[in-house]
């Protein structure tokens, strides 16, 4: 399997928190990155990674391959009980998913620390 790390056109980045995934996607994103990305989610699924923030500012639009890999990344992550937010502080991504109604499936924020602490503040709720 390829992984990330490996791929000649890596045009992404993982960060971890201690148990919050960050996945920055940059330009350009084609197909290709797709399949990479997809694999990167399963493995992370895989190991106990089920929270995920996903940040599109550096993706220059929205195109058929983020929103393919927003979806395949959410059934990913939600099948072993986990959930994904979404970063965009740039108005024609959040126009799209507005659009496409996936900011009803995806909480969108504007920025990591807003995705992040929003995963804290449902952590704390589940705990009390």
């Amino acid at each position: 399997m390829l992984r990330l790390a490996d791929h000649p056109k890596r045009r992404a980045s993982f960060a971890r928190y201690p148990v919050i995934t960050v996945t920055s996607l940059s330009d350009p994103f084609d197909d290709d990155m797709l399949a990479v990305v997809r694999a990167e989610f399963r493995h992370h699924a895989k190991f106990g990674r089920k929270l995920h923030v996903i940040d599109l500012d550096q993706v220059s639009g929205p195109g058929s391959a983020i929103f393919r890999l927003l979806i395949t990344a959410l059934r990913t992550v939600r099948e072993v009980g986990g959930d994904v937010r979404l970063v965009s502080t740039r108005p024609a991504m959040r126009r799209m998913l507005k659009i496409s109604a996936l900011d009803r499936v995806f909480s969108v924020h504007f920025t990591v620390k807003d995705a992040v602490m929003a995963f804290r503040e449902l952590a704390a709720e589940e705990a009390s």
